[in-house]
């Protein structure tokens, strides 16, 4: 998987890019992104935001749209984003097999992750209108805040169910909510269905 970070998202993290990486980090990052480069369904743009004085991060698929909040993100556990990434998306679709499937495949299919800047301009402005229209730059996420704990999973799965996008897909527009898109590319790819 090729994760793909806005420049201010680098620097606050400290991401190492792939000339600060160790050799065998660059051979390992050279072929990720060699093999994936061309492959949406793997490639994440993610960006730094804040809410409540907490680091939080957006990540966001490229070929659906598919969106996962993180808050209060750690520089030094930014290592385990991928991890955290899972997990929202096995929440998302825990009750159902056959996308629990499709997800364990996605892992083993995609152990490792390459690090590159994010300059993807569609996915940039995604980004930021994820942010403003549903986030509300984070002002939104005081509606998820129940007995003093934020249910960010409940965000993710809004955010997946509720925002509508659209994509041209054989010359019609077509509209889409990114948590069934996903869905479809994910079992098209692993259960021809």
């Amino acid at each position: 998987m090729i994760f793909y970070p806005t420049k201010q998202t680098i620097e606050r993290f400290n991401i190492p890019m792939f000339e600060d990486l160790d050799d065998l980090g660059k051979a390992i990052s050279a072929q990720v992104i060699s093999k994936e480069q061309n492959d949406p369904l793997i490639q994440w743009g993610c960006k730094l935001f804040y809410f409540d004085r907490r680091k939080c991060l957006q990540v966001v698929n490229f070929a659906c749209k598919f969106t996962i909040f993180l808050v209060d993100v750690k520089v030094k556990n930014f290592k385990y984003i991928p991890d955290s990434m899972f997990e929202y998306l096995f929440d998302y679709y825990s009750d159902n097999k056959k996308m629990t499937r499709c997800l364990e495949l996605l892992a083993e299919d995609h152990p490792f992750v390459a690090f590159a800047p994010l300059t993807d301009k569609k996915i940039i402005a995604t980004l930021n209108h994820t942010q403003s229209n549903f986030a509300l730059d984070g002002y939104r996420f005081y509606d998820y805040i129940k007995n003093g704990i934020l249910h960010s999973k409940q965000i993710c799965r809004d955010v997946n169910n509720y925002c509508i996008f659209s994509e041209r897909i054989n010359g019609k527009r077509v509209l889409f909510s990114p948590g069934k898109r996903f869905e479809e590319l994910l079992r098209a790819r692993y259960l021809q269905v």
